[in-house]
């Protein structure tokens, strides 16, 4: 969760980033915002002789460049944080990446588990007695019942179904059939 938090603060330093390149490309390269101290001062010397007001100037001048030296300072400062919180979440992606990858191959193991103890399930009700299956089978969960009897040969089916009561054994078949009961 905190790494979604992250996500619009990434957002915004790239823009500003984006911003801060496209600004100096268009005005310092263009040649549209040149600031040269020696025109500077020819400049001032033209519009305003006093030489208070050029002082003052410089020293404004000055004051807005540190401020924009401190801002892009803390800018590269963030972008570093920004950098690390990046590697963090590639390496945390990439640890997820691989626990999904364990949990897959466990639960594979857990359902090629269970295959085996229903097909020996299975193969016990097999090779019962018709008989004791079906006084097995009567006291089983019939949705269980029917799972095994699906998997067991015609003929054993028959032979366990007719050592049923035949209400149990008319239940069940009905259920084998996959039909819905009609109704009366």
């Amino acid at each position: 969760m905190k790494i979604l938090r992250l996500v619009p603060v990434l957002v915004l330093v790239a823009f500003l980033k984006l911003g801060i390149t496209v600004f100096y490309f268009y005005a310092v390269k263009t040649g549209r915002l040149v600031w040269h101290p020696a025109l500077a001062m020819a400049e001032t010397k033209k519009e305003a002789p006093s030489n208070a007001c050029s002082q003052d100037l410089f020293r404004a001048l000055r004051v807005e460049k540190e401020k924009l030296a401190k801002k892009e300072e803390e800018i590269a400062r963030k972008e570093k944080n920004l950098q690390l919180l990046e590697e963090q979440v590639k390496k945390r992606l990439a640890s997820l990446s691989n626990l999904e990858e364990e949990i897959d191959q466990k639960l594979a193991e857990l359902r090629t588990i269970k295959n085996q103890r229903f097909k020996l399930l299975v193969g016990a009700y097999a090779n019962m007695k018709p008989s004791k299956a079906a006084k097995l089978l009567e006291a089983m969960e019939p949705e269980m019942a029917i799972k095994i009897l699906s998997a067991l040969k015609t003929e054993q089916v028959a032979r366990i179904l007719s050592a049923m009561p035949p209400e149990k054994a008319a239940s069940l078949a009905e259920s084998l059939s996959g039909l819905p009961p009609r109704e009366m």
